[in-house]
This record gives C-alpha cells, sequence and structure tokens, in this order.
C-alpha cells in the first residue's frame, strides 16, 4: 500500500502552457501586429498621392512648357525625343525620391517604434534589412507614378500642331452650378462667393485630387487616434470597471471547507472574498479546440464587487441559471458563439460539458466562461473543488505587505494584484503613443504635399486673373481670400470625406489585430475625431500663410503683358 501511495504522490499533474499563455508575449505579438497592419494600410494612401501629386505637377509642367515643345517640333524632332525630354525630368526624380525615401523610411521608422519597444520589453539589438523585393516594388511604383503620368501628358500635348502649342492654351470655359439653380441661397450669396463657387466646380481634376488628399489626411488622422482609443484604455477598463478586485489567489484544491488557518488569514487580511472554481477547458467548436478559461462560482449573487458582469452596452447581465453559462465577448466574436447557442467544454481528463449560453459579457484580457458551481456538479458527477479567491484588502493596507503575507500560508501558490497588471499593460500599450505620433506626421506631410501642389499650380494658372484683381484695388487680404477661401472650402469637403473614410479604415486594421488573449473594443472618440479635423485646418492655415506670400510677390506689369 505504501509504494501504491508512493506512486500517486511521485506522478504530478502536468499542464504544458505554451507562450502564447503568457500575457507579455501576447501583447508583445500585439504591439508588433498593430505596425504590421498599419503599414499595410500606409502605402496604398501615399502611392494613390504619389500618383496625384506627379499627375497635376507633370501635367503643369507640359502646359507651362507649350511653346517650346512647339518649337521643338517645329524644327523637327520627333515625338519620342520631346517626351524623352520631359520622362528623363520626371524619371530622375523618382529615383533619386526613391532612394532617399526608401532608406530614410525603413531606417528611420523601425528605429522609432523599436526604441519604444524597448521601454517596456528587453534591450535587443535590431540589425538593418535590406528587403531587395520591396526596395524593387518601391522603385516600380515610383516610376509608374512620374514616369507614366509624364508620358500620358506629353501625349496629350504632342497630339496638336505645332502652331497650336506655340499659342497659349485658352483658359477653361465657366459652367453654371447646381447651386444656381436653388434661387433663395444663391440670391444672397455675395458676389466673390459666387465667383468662388464656380471656380470650385470649374477645375474638376483639382477638386478630385483636393478631396482625395485631404481625405486622405483626415482618414489617416481618425485611424492613428482612433488605434490608440480602441487599444490604449483597454487596461483601464479591464482592471478598472470589469474586475474590480483587488487581487486573486490561486489555492491548491481545497474539497469541502476552507482549513481554519486559511480561514482566519483571509479574514484578517481582506474585506470581503469569493472562494470559486477556475480551470483551464478546450472550447471544441467544429473540428478545432480552443483553451479558455473557466470560472464556477456558488452564488453570483454579490460577484459585482469583484468582477462585473455586463454587456457590450454596459448594461448588467443576468445571472445564468442552470445548465447555463455566460462567455466573454471575444468567444462570441471568434468562434462564432451565439446567444441561445450551445457550447461543448472538455477539460484534460476528458471530462464533457454542454452548456447553452445566456449571455455575452464584456471582457478584454483572456477567453472566460461563467456558470455556476451547481451546473458542472449536475454534469460531471461530482462536487466542484475551490482553487481560486477573489480578494478585495483592507482600506489604506500596504497591499505589497499583504500579499506577501498570503503567499506565505501554504494554501495559497500565487497571488496576482490586479492594479500592478493594469499598470503593467498600460506601459505596453503606450508605444502606441509613437505609432499615433508618426501617424499625425505622415498625414501631415500628405496635407502639405497635397494643398502647397495644388494651390500653387492653382494660383499659376490664374496669375493674370490675379493680376487684374490687385490692379483694380483689391487690398492684400482680399486677394488671399479670394484665392484661398477655395481651400478652405475644399479642405472641408476632403475632412467630410476623411472621417467616413477614417472610420472604414479604423474598422479594417482593427479587423486584423486578432491576439489569442486580448479582446479590443473597436471605437473612436468623439475628441479623436475633432483632433483629426482640426488637425487637417491647422495643416491648410498654414499652406495659406506660404501662399500668401506668394500672392503678394506676383508682378501685376509682368502677369498683364501681352502674350502675343
Amino acid at each position: 500500500d505504501g509504494e501504491k501511495e508512493l506512486e500517486k504522490l511521485s506522478a504530478p499533474e502536468i499542464y504544458v502552457l505554451d507562450r502564447n499563455t503568457n500575457i507579455g508575449y501576447a501583447c508583445f505579438e500585439n504591439d508588433s501586429e498593430i505596425v504590421a497592419q498599419v503599414a499595410r494600410i500606409f502605402p496604398v494612401f501615399f502611392i494613390l498621392v504619389a500618383a496625384l501629386v506627379c499627375m497635376t505637377t507633370m501635367s503643369r509642367m507640359v502646359e507651362e512648357q507649350r511653346t517650346q515643345i512647339g518649337v521643338l517640333k517645329a524644327l523637327g524632332y520627333s515625338e519620342g525625343t520631346v517626351m524623352g525630354k520631359f520622362m528623363f525630368y520626371s524619371g530622375s526624380a523618382a529615383l533619386i525620391g526613391c532612394i532617399l525615401g526608401y532608406f530614410g523610411g525603413t531606417f528611420l521608422f523601425p528605429k522609432v517604434i523599436w526604441k519604444t519597444y524597448e521601454l517596456m520589453y528587453l534591450k535587443l539589438p535590431m540589425p538593418y534589412l535590406f528587403d531587395t523585393k520591396l526596395a524593387l516594388i518601391a522603385l516600380a511604383v515610383s516610376l509608374i507614378c512620374s514616369v507614366g503620368t509624364t508620358w500620358f501628358s506629353c501625349r496629350l500635348e504632342l497630339s496638336e500642331t505645332s502652331a497650336g502649342l506655340m499659342r497659349p492654351k485658352a483658359p477653361k470655359a465657366g459652367k453654371r452650378v447646381l447651386l444656381e439653380n436653388v434661387g433663395f441661397i444663391w440670391k444672397r450669396l455675395k458676389f466673390l462667393h459666387k465667383v468662388s463657387i464656380r471656380n470650385i466646380f470649374r477645375y474638376k481634376k483639382r477638386l478630385f485630387m483636393m478631396i482625395l488628399g485631404i481625405g486622405g489626411c483626415t482618414a489617416l488622422l481618425v485611424t492613428g487616434f482612433g488605434l490608440k482609443d480602441s487599444i490604449a484604455g483597454f487596461a483601464d477598463t479591464q482592471y478598472g470597471e470589469i474586475e474590480v478586485a483587488d487581487a486573486s489567489a490561486s489555492l491548491k484544491n481545497i474539497d469541502g471547507e476552507l482549513p481554519e488557518a486559511l480561514s482566519s488569514l483571509l479574514d484578517e487580511n481582506t474585506t470581503d472574498y469569493r472562494l470559486m472554481y477556475t480551470g483551464s477547458w478546450d472550447l471544441l467548436y467544429g473540428k478545432k479546440v480552443k483553451s479558455v478559461t473557466v470560472n464556477a462560482v456558488d452564488s453570483f449573487d454579490g460577484l459585482e464587487k469583484y468582477y462585473v458582469l455586463r454587456d457590450m452596452e454596459g448594461n448588467a447581465l443576468s445571472a445564468p441559471a442552470e445548465g447555463e453559462a455566460v462567455v466573454s465577448h471575444s468567444i462570441a466574436e471568434r468562434y462564432n458563439v451565439k446567444k441561445g447557442g450551445t457550447i461543448k467544454l472538455r477539460d484534460e481528463n476528458m471530462r464533457e460539458l454542454n452548456v447553452k449560453v445566456s449571455g455575452i459579457f464584456e471582457n478584454h484580457v483572456y477567453n472566460v466562461v461563467f456558470m455556476g458551481s451547481s451546473t458542472m456538479e449536475k454534469q460531471l458527477g461530482e462536487k466542484t473543488a475551490t482553487n481560486f479567491a477573489l480578494l478585495n484588502f483592507n482600506d489604506g493596507a500596504d497591499i505589497y505587505k499583504t500579499s506577501a503575507v498570503l503567499s506565505k500560508n501554504g494554501n495559497i501558490t500565487t497571488v496576482v494584484l490586479f492594479g500592478d497588471l493594469k499598470e503593467r499593460l498600460s506601459k505596453m500599450m503606450s508605444s502606441l503613443d509613437y505609432i499615433v505620433l508618426i501617424v499625425i506626421i505622415c498625414a501631415a506631410g500628405l496635407a502639405f504635399i497635397v494643398l502647397y501642389n495644388l494651390t500653387n499650380i492653382n494660383i499659376t494658372e490664374r496669375v493674370r486673373e490675379i493680376a487684374t484683381i490687385k490692379v483694380l484695388g483689391f487690398f492684400r487680404r482680399e486677394t488671399s481670400s479670394y484665392v484661398l477661401r477655395e481651400n478652405l472650402a475644399l479642405t472641408a469637403f476632403g475632412t467630410a470625406v476623411g472621417l467616413g473614410l477614417g472610420i472604414l479604415v479604423h474598422r479594417f486594421v482593427m479587423a486584423q489585430i486578432r491576439v489569442d488573449l486580448v479582446d479590443f473594443s473597436v471605437k473612436v472618440l468623439p475628441k479623436s475625431f475633432l483632433y483629426s479635423v482640426l488637425l487637417t485646418f491647422l495643416f491648410n492655415f498654414i499652406v495659406d500663410l506660404f501662399m500668401e506670400l506668394k500672392l503678394e510677390k506676383i508682378n501685376m506689369a509682368e502677369s498683364l503683358k501681352s502674350i502675343e
């Protein structure tokens, strides 16, 4: 008998936990995934904007050089030679930009992001990696955007005769706009406001490009701020609003009454505590299995002092009846578990539980199932052991000292302080601030390039018109508002489009960030929309200041000289 007892004692229970069950690893994986998803979205915006900027710049340049193209054509130069001159110019600009951008981007951005990761994780060296495939893709995209648009612009111009090219291009004809049909609004508008509205719709290409460029800028800002809103606060919500207990204690399996020493120790060091069962079970779905934490409590009365069971809208959940359970939102969303459906759970001893889902509760860390102890006991045919306690410490007590005192008891294996967990997770998520900052800097760059380029082209195209109104006696402020009022209106249009686009992009990025142990709320706070709008208009204001100087420098006599 003694030998049999010895065999039982020397055969310990073994649990194999892979690295995904470590919250630190899960958070690191999550941080990396955020960067990966943002990196998938960003290039699309910037490639589109690069194509737009190249198209407008080269179209403008070719139009400005019409006379020279006409002369070269008249002198007998072939269309290929003339076109090659412009294509070489735009191609060389693309090549230089690509080289500088590739090495700058691949060296600088990873360095900034890795610096923030070093604050939270281990200080590990990050070797520079030259990705040939990425470099070739970047070069191909740059050349297609610049050389392709140049070829397209030149082709249109070269289709004209030499004599036609040597004459200046007729300005774009003005057209009536839809708003003119709404008499009670149109009649109340000032004359200069009417001119601005007509000009906005007169240059369709500029209208489209401004809306797309500014919309892209606002969408990037909304996505950046939205990432922070959705992810940064999950630790505060989890350990400030859901798991509201001060700590948890893992106990050795206790059947029946608590040992006297443990009971008096808990009474002395806590204001109240809740005993329960917790265990790792496999959720069987389809042909797959997923590890979940199953919690079983004797009663749900008063559980809100330790763990608040509420739905995603914040309403309190009804306690599950016998044969029922409530599951965390992550389980419902990822494994297609619906309220009213049934789930099958199995433990390491191949015991099975079949329970009906009576509700879905908000929870952000780990996949959790709550049920009554009676449900478990009835289905397994044995008493549920107590192996876990949620604790609320005495007011004003030193939580670390209390934790040390509790840990010395032989029945307590570990004590976890939720405050520490909250702080650790919040620190891990602070790296997001830098990612959001990079997003804002990139969005600012995008807005400046689009606004500056298109406003510059707008002024260059209308230099005779602007010189005319200056001669007519318009003051500096009147001249600038005459031209830049259009910018303001187009920025407003672009921002409105960008807010909608930003919500979609943010949802897409959040849908890609799937980490098994963490469940994020997909949300963009109202203040983030406000910041995105204000920053977009701030970028517009800064560009307008530069453009006012350009308007001031327009030489009236030079601009109004006869082209003939």
